[in-house]
């Protein structure tokens, strides 16, 4: 046992030569010697792993089907490249380092009869449901006398090789790099949400010509186009049908199309128009109308009034001075007369500090993301006695806007709060999420990213990568934002184009 860890090591101290050898050409050498000395680090993480796991094959335990044993031999293997590592016999039932026997099955994978057929397996893609992991998976056979009695496999974890290559290259803010399969399908990339996705069919059609050909041969220069002028290089990895490209980003990225500015230009003061007349309206209907909240036929004609008004409000309720919903408007919503609602944020800030106001958003009893726009009121002492809120769902007043406006089918617009609440998104099941800790968005890093610029700075653009609408593709999505501002709440308005998509 002692001599199978001693190779065991000589392979893995093989890689991390690779890896100081790399990160010195990246910082002395040009970028054709340095996308050399990657691509063969990268081919060694990867081979050696491969070695490494036929040498366990090779072993009286892992020959007898002895899990205890092949799992010493396998632990060490995980505390150098992380990762699934596993034993799996002929029926497809495995064993893993962290699970042991796992009472799961793989004999309908792809790459399953191969690997049982005797033939080892090199970068296969795997994505975990369960975990979120992607994975690239090496494998090599346990053979007795021509048989298969089980395999060994390692899903090595795409996510952190990734960020172990970016920290052993180091790579200045003008480079990027990517690795595609003989399918075109980025195994690594700088940016590690582009993982799985298709060069060849979700980028730029520059990309798509210079990939197709780079595929065909070793090694080569490329250059295209991906929101900006990239050129560089590409290698072959030697023993992998995987292709590392390194490439240097030319200028700045390309401007948005006018139609997508003039869309936003058209639509944001239409909403913020929209705003101001609901809250115009509330002011001047209870200056008009002097109400005494004593009589409570005063105060449901004013709150009719207001609904007669504002076609987007869903209901007008009157609040007294200690946070209780008094009298609502329509009747449809009577049964919440008289209910407490004082700890809500917006009834909480209006007894604090009387003041115009319009709401966080937040989930009405009728089970939708919901703000307020409220205003004090006051008797003939100037004593204040509550304030009269409108609902409005910002879903359906956005819906009743874009009907009225020019901006394309496939522009997506979405709505946010700077605390990252989703206020309005063609996705309704997005609507009321919060992106900076919904673990929905966890997996998209640029999106999180760019959405931190978006919060920080009233106007802007730039891109991120989510999934396309009514799809489970990822998709390259150029966006831009303004803002609208009532008594110092705002929100940000987000309309996002997919530049490379194929029409």
């Amino acid at each position: 046992m002692k001599k199978i860890i001693s190779a065991m090591f000589v392979f893995i101290l093989a890689s991390s030569a690779w890896a100081a050898e790399a990160t010195q050409n990246l910082q002395t050498a040009v970028p054709k010697t340095t996308l050399n000395a990657a691509s063969n680090y990268l081919d060694n993480v990867l081979m050696n792993t491969l070695a490494s796991l036929e040498l366990i094959a090779s072993t009286p335990e892992a020959k007898n089907g002895d899990w205890k044993g092949i799992k010493r031999y396998l632990k060490q293997l995980k505390a150098v490249t992380p990762g699934v590592y596993f034993y799996v016999l002929p029926d497809g039932n495995y064993y893993s380092v962290t699970l042991d026997y796992t009472n799961l099955n793989l004999s309908n994978r792809g790459y399953f009869k191969s690997l049982f057929a005797g033939n080892p397996v090199m970068g296969f893609t795997i994505y975990s449901r369960s975990s979120g992991k992607k994975s690239a998976l090496m494998a090599a056979p346990i053979t007795i006398d021509g048989k298969v009695p089980g395999a060994l496999g390692a899903s090595i974890f795409l996510d952190e090789l990734h960020d172990k290559l970016n920290h052993e290259f180091a790579l200045p803010d003008e480079y990027t790099w990517f690795v595609l399969n003989s399918e075109g399908i980025s195994m690594l990339d700088n940016d590690s949400d582009f993982i799985f996705m298709n060069a060849l069919k979700q980028g730029s059609e520059s990309l798509h010509d210079a990939v197709s050909e780079a595929l065909k041969s070793e090694s080569g220069p490329v250059q295209y186009e991906l929101d900006s002028l990239r050129h560089g290089y590409y290698q072959k990895l030697p023993n992998m049908e995987w292709w590392m490209f390194l490439a240097k980003i030319e200028g700045s990225k390309a401007a948005p199309p006018p139609q997508l500015k003039l869309s936003l230009d058209r639509f944001v003061p239409d909403l913020q128009s929209r705003l101001n007349r609901i809250d115009e309206s509330l002011a001047a209907l209870i200056e008009q109308s002097r109400v005494d909240v004593k009589k409570e036929s005063e105060v449901r004609r004013l709150l009719n009034a207001l609904l007669d008004k504002n076609s987007d409000i869903v209901e007008a309720s009157f609040i007294d001075a200690k946070g209780v919903m008094r009298k609502v408007e329509p009747q449809e919503y009577k049964n919440f007369e008289n209910s407490d609602i004082s700890s809500q944020e917006h009834v909480k800030a209006m007894l604090k500090k009387p003041a115009p106001l319009l709401s966080s958003g937040f989930t009405a009893v009728e089970h939708f993301t919901a703000v307020v726009i409220s205003r004090p009121i006051y008797d003939n002492k100037k004593t204040f006695v509550g304030s009269i809120n409108l609902l409005i769902r910002p879903e359906l007043l956005v819906n009743s806007l874009l009907k009225k406006t020019t901006i394309p089918d496939d522009y997506e617009l979405w709505i946010m709060q700077p605390d990252g609440m989703i206020i309005y998104d063609e996705d309704k099941d997005e609507i009321g999420r919060m992106l900076f800790s919904d673990p929905i968005y966890a997996g998209y890093g640029n999106l999180l990213k760019l959405s931190k610029r978006i919060v920080s700075a009233p106007t802007g653009e730039g891109s991120y990568i989510y999934l396309a609408p009514e799809s489970n593709e990822k998709a390259i999505k150029n966006a831009i934002w303004q803002s609208i501002r009532l008594h110092n709440r705002e929100w940000r308005v987000i309309l996002a184009y997919r530049p490379y998509e194929k029409r």
